[in-house]
């Protein structure tokens, strides 16, 4: 739609106002004068009928109708009025422009039955008798009771009155119309005193928009102008300030996120893009030209990662995710997203960080795939120990007590062996399946006491001590064998890095929705930069240690697959010299329904 000066938009309305005053005036005017006018002849016709009703009056009472009308005419004449007296029953009995036995019924005048009523009637009309337009008033001519005779009415023409307000009215007109030129031409000089000015700062801002911050806007006439002029020189001094100061950030800002590492990939609440730094477009095969302001829909084309970042601005949480994402080549990627705030600390849309894992991934793929592999090479022998193992515990043989035992800790052994081979395949098998295990409600404590059984011949040999309390009947959905396994690693890395003499605690409490498990121990601690990698596969703290106490460098990475797989959490506080505490945390959704 085109646009309109601002002067073709006031001078309408100045118009239009001044327009809309004359005619309220003009109109206000004419209408006290009319009102003036009848009010007089109003007031002058009654003024006649009241003299009328005082010499009627006797002849009323004697009922000498002829002489009523003798009367009417004589005064009729005089006065230059039309008198007309009216019986209550309707009928006329006098009257000075017409015989009363020729006159229609005049019971349904307005004014008439007003006055047969005891109030003074009054009305405008045209007069079929006199054949002009005629005001009638009509009063009451009453007894000293009150009681009403007759109604006495006399009426003057409206042709005098009526020449006065058309003679009235043309000068109303023509002072109108001389006023409202008059007043148009003062509008369109005020008018152009402000659009004027106007103008010349439209000119100067257009110049601001230009980056001529140099130019000034000369001093106005009018208070306010002159106001709005200076506040446009103190913006184009501040606008040039500020826009260098942001010049200068934003080139910090764009050096910094084209030398990290990182994708960084902003979008406001519409998922329109609002900056991707380099990183970010080769990930993710995008043209880092004209792509900021798109919608995230038409520059990416993974539906996965589409998907995170509508998951980020609908829990305005921050959310971590693994993505595969399959073009060209196929890519893993790791995506932190959190909620993207301005300055008032509003939320405006999201901030997504990736990360290339690609070549990470394939090294942890050949690190499970390794671990795979020996446990499928290990499982042949200890299935034939078993199987030779069992034979020799069979009925057939008649063993010495001595024997049996041993053949039974073998058996026994050989089974956990057994059953440890098979819980790194499971584990093998969840990285590749998406970490998911059979799980089902079981009591922790028995877990607990079991691995500590297992463990007990290591401790004992270092005549470590290793306490345990776990409420009894403290229950959770756990894969039991599994979680055994991770809390066998745990204290036995615990018994491995301790002193003799010195004592592992287990403590197992509910606390709010989940379950913690502290396995705490009083070896030599951990210094703070190895906390982030202590899970970390074939991540060794002291090497020569390890491999003298015969680590491999798998347990601590198979506990946290394990915690990860039952949906938890594992983490690790230590102090050099003070020992170390594992500290599990296991989601615990049964807990209400125990309670109830």
């Amino acid at each position: 739609m085109k646009k309109k000066h601002l002067f073709w938009l006031l001078l309408p309305s100045y118009w239009l106002v001044t327009a809309v005053a004359i005619i309220v005036v003009a109109y206000y005017a004419y209408h006290s004068m009319s009102n003036l006018f009848f009010q007089a002849l109003e007031k002058d016709i009654f003024t006649r009928a009241t003299l009328l009703s005082s010499q009627v009056a006797p002849w009323v009472e004697q009922k000498e109708y002829a002489a009523i009308d003798t009367l009417c005419n004589e005064l009729g004449a005089a006065a230059e009025t039309r008198f007309t007296i009216v019986m209550p029953d309707g009928k006329a009995v006098g009257d000075s422009d017409s015989r009363p036995e020729l006159m229609e019924y005049h019971g349904d005048r307005p004014e008439i039955r007003q006055a047969l009523g005891g109030q003074i009637g009054v009305d405008k009309r045209y007069s079929r008798t006199s054949k002009q337009e005629m005001m009638y008033v009509a009063i009451p001519l009453q007894t000293a009771n009150h009681e009403t005779l007759c109604a006495v009415r006399a009426s003057l023409p409206l042709t005098d009155i009526q020449a006065e307000l058309n003679t009235m009215t043309v000068r109303v007109i023509v002072v109108s119309l001389i006023t409202g030129i008059l007043s148009m031409v003062v509008c369109i000089v005020v008018v152009r005193r402000i659009t004027d000015p106007l103008r010349g700062m439209g000119r100067a801002a257009r110049q601001f928009a230009g980056g001529d911050f140099h130019h000034r806007i000369p001093a106005q006439h009018t208070l306010e102008l002159d106001q709005l002029g200076e506040s446009l020189n103190i913006m184009a001094e501040q606008l040039n300030k500020t826009l260098s100061t942001l010049s200068e950030q934003r080139n910090e800002q764009n050096a910094v996120l084209s030398s990290m590492d990182e994708g960084v990939l902003a979008v406001d609440r519409r998922e329109r893009i609002i900056h991707m730094n380099r990183i970010a477009c080769e990930i993710l095969g995008v043209d880092s030209k004209e792509i900021k302001r798109q919608l995230i829909q038409q520059v990416v084309r993974f539906s996965n990662l589409q998907e995170f970042i509508k998951a980020v601005l609908g829990s305005q949480k921050t959310l971590s995710r693994d993505l595969t994402l399959i073009g060209d080549t196929e890519k893993q990627i790791q995506t932190r997203g959190s909620v993207l705030k301005d300055a008032e600390d509003k939320s405006i849309g999201a901030l997504i960080v990736l990360r290339d894992v690609t070549h990470i991934r394939h090294l942890e793929t050949v690190r499970s795939d390794f671990v795979a592999n020996v446990s499928h090479e290990l499982k042949t022998p200890i299935t034939s120990i078993k199987g030779f193992v069992e034979t020799l515990l069979s009925d057939d043989w008649n063993h010495e007590p001595d024997i049996l035992r041993f053949l039974e800790i073998i058996n026994q052994q050989s089974g956990r062996l057994n059953a440890i081979i098979d819980d790194l395949l499971t584990l093998s098998r969840l990285e590749q399946k998406g970490g998911l295990v059979m799980k089902e409600t079981a009591k922790l404590a028995p877990v607990i006491e079991s691995a500590i059984y297992l463990c007990q011949l290591q401790a004992g040999k270092k005549n470590i001590k290793i306490d345990a309390v776990c409420p009894a009947d403290l229950a959770l959905s756990i894969n039991a064998p599994l979680l055994e396994q991770a809390l066998v690693n745990l204290i036995i890395n615990a018994v491995k890095y301790s002193d003799p003499d010195k004592k592992v605690l287990i403590l197992a409490e509910q606390q709010a929705e989940q379950v913690a498990i502290y396995i705490k121990d009083e070896g030599f601690g951990l210094e703070r930069k190895h906390l982030d990698r202590l899970f970390e596969r074939f991540y060794r703290v002291d090497t020569a240690r390890s491999r003298k106490l015969g680590g491999t460098g798998l347990g601590l990475s198979i506990v946290k697959h394990i915690i990860s797989a039952h949906e938890g959490h594992i983490r690790v506080e230590s102090k050099v010299g003070a020992g170390s505490t594992f500290i599990i945390t296991l989601p615990n959704p049964n807990k209400e329904a125990s309670d109830d």
